[in-house]
């Protein structure tokens, strides 16, 4: 198996803990910002929606048609999101002295889709943390995460959670100090497997699909190829973003 640190990546984490974290939910910012543009999509998708119904029920066919195209993409944009926002609001962890409780959210993934969870688990009855880099490639472009799951003695695995955008200026980097106090308070390593791909799907929105956990790791040179994908696909999206930012603020000025 090729480590992160063999290919010269980026490593799982596995410093130990403090010991001071009792409590552990997303950031009320980040919780918030994804509230705030559920609401924004869905409002968006509404209004899209009636849109098309309206153009559709004056018979112009084909405009309508493309306006309804455009409405079921925003309406699945909107669930996308509204499944995003269930995972960073339910997500909690309580560190007990003897126990850590885990209330896992089913949407607490938007790939591997586990089931929701609420468990009471000892620490002595935690085996390790696995980790691994996930990529997803398609259309000449690439996103990054990192999955962590919790494997315990009786063999038993428990999907945790994810770090999401790896390589771009959104990655996310939540849940470091939460596996580093459940690898602490369980004296338990943090396993890294490495780096598999998985099925894109159309975009990264419809049809994903994550390889199977036992999958053997990619080789150093895979890896290094998806980190280059996914770093060149953040930064045009990046410089998308600032073309239409500054697009805007001519057009503005030449009103």
């Amino acid at each position: 198996m090729t480590s992160n640190a063999e290919a010269g990546l980026p490593a799982a984490t596995n410093r130990k803990g403090t010991g001071s974290l009792h409590r552990f939910r997303m950031p009320l910012g980040t919780r918030l910002f994804s509230l705030f543009g559920t609401i924004l999509i869905g409002a968006a998708s509404l209004v899209i929606v009636g849109v098309a119904v309206v153009t559709l029920f004056m018979k112009q066919w084909l405009i309508g048609a493309g306006i309804a195209v455009v409405a079921a993409l925003m309406v699945e944009l909107t669930r996308y999101v509204l499944r995003d926002l269930q995972g960073k609001w339910g997500l909690r962890i309580v560190f007990n002295p003897e126990t850590v409780e885990l209330d896992l959210p089913a949407n607490r993934s938007l790939i591997h889709r586990p089931p929701s969870r609420r468990l009471s688990i000892a620490y002595r009855d935690i085996a390790s943390i696995e980790t691994r880099l996930e990529a997803y490639a398609s259309f000449g472009t690439a996103n990054m995460q990192r999955a962590y799951v919790l494997r315990l003695k009786s063999g038993e695995r428990v999907y945790l959670f994810e770090e999401r955008a790896l390589g771009t200026s959104l990655q996310s980097d939540y849940f470091t100090r939460a596996v580093e106090e459940i690898a602490a308070r369980a004296q338990a390593p943090v396993e890294d497997l490495g780096m598999a791909r998985g099925d894109n799907g159309v975009l990264g929105v419809w049809g994903t699909k994550p390889a199977d956990w036992a999958s053997p790791a990619l080789s150093s040179g895979e890896q290094r190829r998806m980190w280059g994908t996914a770093v060149r696909t953040g930064q045009v999206a990046f410089l998308l973003v600032a073309l239409a930012l500054t697009a805007r603020g001519v057009a503005a000025l030449l009103r």
